[in-house]
């Protein structure tokens, strides 16, 4: 047997400015890749009515779409591809991101003075491919995923509208589940939060990184049979054989 390091490739599946910040702040070394297409964000109504499994399919599919197109390209080594989604639930409702200005202000008047849940969705998925048959591998290719989710709670102050309409003119809301970034000036608007402050960002680092170490590596060790090994093995049994 030979040991070998075989090369970790980190992809983050997803366009979020907030979540490549909270991974690069955490060490972890990896490229953003999204795939060519536009993954189906839309649920099915009984899922909807699950918000925590709904963020953990939507985060699967995303991270799933990327590994498709990976595939294609027939990389070498172990791929650790990383899908999120993130929500916020008041009610039993899930909201998402905001459509326009009146609906961000609209999101922000119920969450006003409320305690809400947000929830994130993570999907890791492990390939580990090996070199084809002409550069003397097998080509075989493993492939497993695992998700989990994550919640915390945030408790807004009483909002005026003024306060809304100022916070709705900064820009922020557009690209944010529940129209606010807590990490930005959305920040004035809570009053405390219960749980993963980088959840409510919209990546559970701490939670992600403890039950996938492997994240943080740039290569792992693996034992392999060197060809010279197979071929006394194959040698003996054939011996034994006659």
């Amino acid at each position: 047997m030979a040991t070998v390091s075989i090369p970790v490739n980190v992809i983050l599946a997803s366009k979020s400015p907030r979540r490549k910040q909270l991974l690069e702040d955490a060490g972890v070394k990896f490229t953003v890749f999204t795939g060519s297409t536009e993954v189906d964000e839309s649920l099915e109504p009984d899922l909807r009515a699950q918000p925590a499994e709904a963020v953990k399919k939507l985060a699967e599919r995303k991270a799933g779409a990327v590994v498709q197109e990976i595939l294609a390209t027939n990389p070498v080594g172990l791929g650790i591809v990383i899908g999120a989604d993130t929500t916020v639930v008041l009610d039993g409702e899930m909201f998402g991101k905001p459509y326009s200005a009146d609906h961000a202000r609209e999101m922000l008047g119920r969450l006003s003075g409320r305690t809400h849940e947000v929830i994130t969705g993570v999907s890791v998925w492990m390939i580990l491919l090996n070199e084809t048959e002409e550069k003397g591998g097998d080509g075989k290719v493993s492939l497993a995923f695992r998700s989990f989710t994550e919640s915390s709670f945030v408790t807004f102050k009483e909002l005026s509208k003024d306060d809304i309409n100022a916070y709705v003119a900064t820009g922020e809301t557009i690209d944010k589940a529940g129209a606010y970034g807590i990490q930005g000036k959305g920040g004035a608007l809570v009053e405390k939060y219960e749980g993963d402050y980088n959840n409510i960002v919209g990546l559970p680092v701490d939670t992600l990184l403890k039950n996938f170490p492997n994240i943080l590596r740039e290569t792992i060790e693996a034992e392999v049979v060197e060809e010279t090994e197979a071929a006394t093995d194959a040698g003996d049994e054939a011996t034994s054989s006659n």
